[in-house]
């Protein structure tokens, strides 16, 4: 199954009490947990290197080339990572967040 991510930052704008102010993403990448998830990375502009401490994960996202990894999630929750690559501006605006949720809700 193929889903398409974007990840757009608030930046603060729309945020609710309890959430990150630079943390939360226009949508959560939802993942089921102990499943492996094999992630296809690209970028549409610049050099990007996107990571999830809590799950071991550090991909780059480079524009014309496809890259691969693969995470698994152990336990339910949200995730959060940036991108940590000098790629521009609003660099510090580029969150992800990863929503870990039952294998059941996947199941067609």
């Amino acid at each position: 199954m193929f889903r398409r991510y974007e990840s757009i930052g608030l930046g603060g704008v729309g945020i609710f009490e309890g959430e990150r102010r630079l943390g939360e993403a226009s949508g959560p990448l939802l993942l089921p947990v102990g499943v492996r998830s094999r992630l296809l990375v690209t970028s549409a502009d610049v050099l990007h290197a996107f990571s999830l401490p809590e799950c071991n994960v550090k991909v780059d996202a480079v524009p014309g080339r496809l890259n691969s990894c693969s995470v698994f999630l152990s336990r339910p929750g949200c995730f959060y990572g940036q991108c940590s690559e000098l790629c521009g501006r609003r660099h510090t605006f580029m969150p992800i967040m990863v929503v870990g949720l039952p294998v059941e809700l996947f199941v067609d």
